[in-house]
């Protein structure tokens, strides 16, 4: 059990949100007799401890009334991946657990043009409700739930979804043949290459790749956003193919935005180092730096990854981040047009926010935390200042 699971159990968060001496005894009881959960459940306690609610302090019915809609949620279905909490928005308490990063992309000096360098998938595909994993032979499997799907050496397949598991033997296929997983807009997937390399699939993305790399260099390509962290050696270098750049990477952890209907397109490196290649430019990334590309435009910056990365983990953290950027990336996440007045667009939010199965709950939160209101019209949410 990850520590964004235990934020998705009941008894946890009761614990957390109304600790008693029963409750702290049952659980430091649980940690001595099951030690393997004990880094987990640190974390997730971390992750409640790092919410802030500034100078504002919750009523007993208040908390009480989250735990309520905590509760409704958990109870939805046996596998809810997404709750909420609180966050921070400048001196007004503001939502806390959200969703989906594309991250606002920034203008730098150097000017340049570019092409599409590859079409990687049929956009219409990610449209579809369900994760869907294209193999080779064009036989599909679909998912209901986010995936966890693993590639052994030899091409076999194994996913689990939390509530069933599905495994596929190795077919005769042609070696240049790819496998397609498409994930739709409001969910999220997991992938081990055939390598070993470690694949997080974002939102509305889709990822090209083979059943196993043979010799020479290994290459996935992406329209979307993924977070990997590649398998080293040097013997086959790894790249990473989107419309807009090629990055080359021996051995590393990284996030990749590169959605092919976006202008806006960035890489965040974690660890390692990586060349990215757009056009004819080449730049080479150290930890804790972004490229990005906005308007033709390459920047190259220091940033706090884990506010570019922590979406794989169920959850956005983000730092002075205008609410009209958080409203885009639920839009995208949840494919519903959003439209947010002038007057509020530029409110500053700061935290952290886990993802809702429904957008109808999300809003609900934003409009229980900070002063504004919102409505559906001709199916766009319309969101303006209480």
């Amino acid at each position: 059990m990850l520590s964004n699971q235990w934020l998705q159990n009941k008894s946890f968060i009761q614990w957390r949100l109304f600790p008693s001496e029963e409750d702290n005894l049952y659980w430091e009881k649980f940690i001595q007799d099951n030690p393997h959960f004990q880094n987990e459940i640190e974390e997730a306690i971390r992750i409640l401890k790092s919410i802030k609610l500034n100078t504002q302090k919750l009523s007993p019915e208040e908390k009480q009334e989250i735990f309520a809609l905590i509760q409704k949620n958990i109870e939805k279905k046996d596998k809810q991946r997404h709750f909420r909490i609180y966050l921070t928005v400048s001196a007004v308490a503001c939502i806390v657990l959200f969703l989906v990063l594309l991250q606002p992309l920034f203008t730098g000096k150097n000017k340049i043009s570019h092409k599409n360098m590859l079409v990687v998938a049929d956009t219409t595909s990610v449209n579809q409700k369900d994760i869907q994993l294209v193999l080779a032979n064009n036989r599909t499997i679909t998912f209901e739930e986010d995936a966890d799907i693993k590639y052994d050496k030899k091409g076999g397949i194994i996913a689990n979804t939390g509530i069933e598991q599905i495994k596929v033997s190795k077919e005769a296929t042609k070696e240049t043949t790819l496998n397609t997983l498409i994930v739709p807009k409001g969910k999220r997937s997991s992938l081990t290459l055939a390598d070993g390399s470690k694949v997080w699939v974002n939102s509305g993305s889709t990822l090209k790749f083979p059943s196993t790399f043979k010799t020479g260099k290994r290459e996935i390509w992406v329209d979307g956003e993924i977070y990997i962290e590649v398998e080293k050696n040097k013997a086959h270098p790894f790249y990473v193919n989107t419309s807009h750049m090629v990055i080359n990477v021996v051995g590393t952890q990284f996030n990749v935005t590169a959605y092919d209907e976006d202008t806006d397109y960035s890489v965040v490196l974690v660890e390692g180092c990586v060349d990215v290649s757009i056009d004819k430019e080449k730049a080479r990334l150290l930890p804790n730096q972004m490229l990005s590309v906005s308007t033709d435009q390459i920047s190259v910056k220091k940033i706090d990854v884990n506010n570019y990365i922590s979406w794989k983990e169920g959850y956005l953290q983000f730092a002075s981040e205008p609410l009209s950027n958080i409203l885009k990336r639920l839009s995208r996440y949840y494919d519903t047009p959003i439209d947010c007045d002038n007057s509020i667009a530029q409110l500053k939010c700061n935290g952290k926010l886990v993802l809702f199965d429904n957008i109808e709950d999300v809003m609900k939160t934003i409009y229980n935390t900070i002063p504004i209101q919102y409505s559906h019209e001709a199916g766009r949410i319309l969101v303006r200042k209480k």
